[in-house]
């Protein structure tokens, strides 16, 4: 029989996560619930589910630590290129999937695929600022 290792000391040590505040979550989760509602009953359920999808798609991004400014910012200061290859990816992704779709003009699932183009608006003006904030609050 053989000496044998001590099961605490091999192990791992145990990551400290912070405590999620419950309270800020549940206020994200009422603003989502809330305007989701609202754009469903003012505008259409369609963009209710785009505001759900961007959100989601916000949560995921800022957990998974990605932004564009990082990556070049680690470039810059680290000479490590992974971030921005990265981007560079996605953007040529993208680039193939939709530049044939937008070129065809064809409806895809029952819906018209085409650019958006308008004039500027207070939209707009809302949705930098609220883009603005979110990027602060980020660490972006």
């Amino acid at each position: 029989m053989g000496a044998q290792a001590d099961v605490t000391t091999s192990l791992p040590a145990a990551v400290d996560r912070p405590a999620v505040d419950v309270r800020a979550a549940g206020t994200a989760v009422v603003l989502l619930v809330a305007g989701s509602a609202f754009l469903t009953e003012t505008v259409h359920w369609r963009q209710a589910a785009l505001f759900l999808v961007g959100a989601l798609a916000g949560v995921v991004l800022y957990h998974a630590a990605f932004g564009f400014t990082s990556a070049w910012r680690v470039f810059i200061a680290d000479r490590r290129g992974a971030g921005l290859r990265a981007q560079m990816l996605m953007l040529a992704v993208a680039c193939v999937l939709f530049f044939p779709v937008l070129a065809a003009s064809a409806p895809v699932l029952g819906q018209a695929v085409r650019g958006s183009v308008a004039p500027l608006g207070l939209s707009v003006i809302v949705g930098a600022f609220i883009f603005g904030v979110g990027m602060q609050l980020g660490g972006g």
